[in-house]
């Protein structure tokens, strides 16, 4: 198994508008639904980098989907290869020039506060999200299954196809039979086996293991 090239942390909040919208129109409503009589859902962003993303997903869920963040049990787990951005991500503060990239003016009222020369955001939303360093070739024995929500988004690319289809296979293996995978939008045309099935949701694509 070759090792993969060197991953950036180029990020932002709310990276990816089409996938946002797809979350809080089509993904979240249907699983809530599905999930309304045992109300735990497992939410797991892969390769989360400095935390853009898990926290973007967190204030969606507080902003749309309030019920699930105060009386459902929720298991949301974010991790990434390098200890440095999970370090930052825990954290969770930011330059001027981070927050003012795709976070609308709202959101950045609501849910960050100044310090110094950089923004912190909310405890609510620090204590929602748990983050922890994890190498996607490497020991899963921490992270929670079944999982409801899987956004591995931008970082299969810098895997060779053998490490891409072992990093699938468990994913296979981890995801509800009804849960969703979500790719980066240059990874929708990889060779998922026959194992995925592509979900039209809006402008974005989601992936369902084929029944």
């Amino acid at each position: 198994m070759s090792l993969p090239q060197p991953i950036p942390t180029e990020t932002s909040f709310f990276r990816d508008p089409d996938l946002f919208d797809a979350l809080k129109n089509h993904v979240l409503p249907q699983l809530l639904r599905r999930r309304r009589l045992e109300k735990k859902l497992t939410i797991w962003c892969a390769a989360c980098s400095n935390g853009q993303e898990a926290y973007s997903l967190a204030m969606l869920l507080q902003e749309y989907f309030p019920s699930l963040t105060s009386s459902w049990q929720l298991d949301f787990l974010a991790t990434d290869i390098s200890s440095a951005v999970i370090a930052r991500a825990r954290d969770g503060e930011y330059s001027d020039a981070e927050i003012q990239r795709r976070l609308p003016h709202s959101l950045k009222s609501r849910y960050f506060s100044r310090h110094g020369l950089h923004w912190k955001i909310a405890p609510e939303l620090r204590l929602l999200v748990v983050f922890n360093e994890l190498d996607l070739r490497g020991d899963w024995s921490n992270v929670p299954r079944p999982i409801d929500l899987i956004l591995m988004r931008n970082v299969l690319i810098y895997y060779d196809l053998v490490t891409r289809e072992l990093i699938l296979d468990r994913v296979l293996q981890t995801l509800q039979p009804d849960g969703y995978l979500f790719l980066g939008a240059t990874e929708t045309a990889f060779n998922l086996d026959g194992t995925f099935q592509a979900i039209p949701l809006g402008k974005a694509i989601g992936y369902q293991a084929r029944s």
